[in-house]
C-alpha cells in the first residue's frame, strides 16, 4: 500500500458543537480551520498547507486557541447557534483535467476512468442554519477550454492519473471523485489528453469511509462528424455501496452547456 492510501478519513461534514467560549481545529487535506464560539459571536479562521499531496487525513479536535498570526473574521448573533457544519461543494466551473500520459482507446472499446478534483468547503452553523462562507481547499489555475477562442468557456485546470481501478484510488479527503465512462464507437482509435467534467451540473455524495462521489458521466464518441452523446447518470459506480446525498447540482443541465463543456475533448 502506498502512503497516499494511509491516510485516515472521516465524515467530516457532520455538525460539530461548541461550548462558550470553546476552541476547534479541523482539518481537511491541506486545510486547517479554526472555530471559537463566543457568547455573541463566532470567531473563524484558515490557513493552507503547502506541501505535496500525501498522506492527508482528516483530524478533529480541540484547540487551546485561534492562531494569532492568522486573520480572523468574526460573525455577530444576539445568542450565538452552538454547532458548526463543513459542508463540501464542487467547484463552481468545469475542471479541465489533464492526463499524465495521453490515454488512447481503440475502436469499438470503452473504459472507466477515475477522476477527483478539489472541493470547496461551505461553513455555516446550526439552528438555525447560516451560511459564513465558502472557501476553496485548493487553488487551481485559469484555463480556457473549447474549439477556438470563441467557443468555449473559462474553466479551471488540473492533472489526473486517469486511474481505471477503485483499489488505486488515494484516500484524500479534499478531493471528490468522478467515474468517467467512455465509449468510442467510431472506427478509429481514440486518443486523448484532456477532459473537461462539468462539475456544476454534478452532484456531490458522501460514503461511510470518509470518501466523496459525484454524479458518473458518459461519454460517447461517433467520430469526426458528429458531437459527442453524454449522460448524467444519478447510480453509484459499480462496486460502490450506499452513499449520502451531500450537495446538490450548483446549476440545472443544459443541452448546450454540456456540449461546450466536452467541445474539444477528442482527437484521432
Amino acid at each position: 500500500m502506498t502512503k497516499q492510501n494511509t491516510a485516515i478519513l472521516s465524515q467530516w461534514w457532520q455538525p460539530q458543537a461548541l461550548a462558550l467560549d470553546e476552541c476547534w481545529q479541523y482539518s481537511v487535506g491541506p486545510i486547517t480551520l479554526y472555530f471559537k464560539r463566543c457568547l455573541q459571536e463566532w470567531q473563524f479562521s484558515f490557513e493552507r498547507q503547502d506541501q505535496a499531496e500525501t498522506n492527508f487525513s482528516t483530524v478533529s479536535q480541540s484547540a487551546v486557541c485561534l492562531p494569532e498570526l492568522l486573520t480572523s473574521q468574526r460573525f455577530i448573533f444576539r445568542h450565538s447557534p452552538t454547532s458548526f457544519r463543513l459542508t463540501p461543494k464542487l467547484l463552481e466551473r468545469p475542471v479541465v483535467i489533464k492526463t499524465r500520459q495521453p490515454v488512447s482507446i481503440p475502436a469499438g472499446e470503452q473504459n472507466v476512468f477515475y477522476i477527483s478534483s478539489p472541493v470547496c468547503i461551505q461553513v455555516s452553523l446550526e439552528q438555525p442554519q447560516t451560511i459564513l462562507l465558502e472557501i476553496s481547499i485548493q487553488r487551481l489555475s485559469d484555463t480556457w477550454f473549447g474549439a477556438s477562442t470563441e467557443h468555449g468557456q473559462l474553466c479551471y485546470a488540473d492533472k489526473t492519473h486517469a486511474r481505471q481501478s477503485l483499489a488505486e484510488i488515494p484516500a484524500r479527503p479534499h478531493r471528490a471523485v468522478t467515474a468517467v465512462t467512455i465509449e468510442n464507437r467510431s472506427d478509429k482509435m481514440l486518443t486523448i489528453d484532456k477532459i473537461s467534467i462539468p462539475l456544476p451540473y454534478l452532484a456531490i455524495y458522501g460514503r461511510n469511509d470518509g470518501s466523496l462521489w459525484t454524479d458518473p458521466i458518459t461519454l460517447q464518441h461517433e467520430g469526426d462528424s458528429s458531437l459527442t452523446r453524454f449522460k448524467i447518470s444519478k447510480e453509484l459506480p459499480a462496486g460502490l455501496s450506499s452513499a449520502d446525498l451531500l450537495t446538490a447540482p450548483r446549476e440545472l443541465p443544459d443541452k448546450n452547456n454540456l456540449v461546450r463543456a466536452f467541445t474539444g475533448i477528442f482527437s484521432q
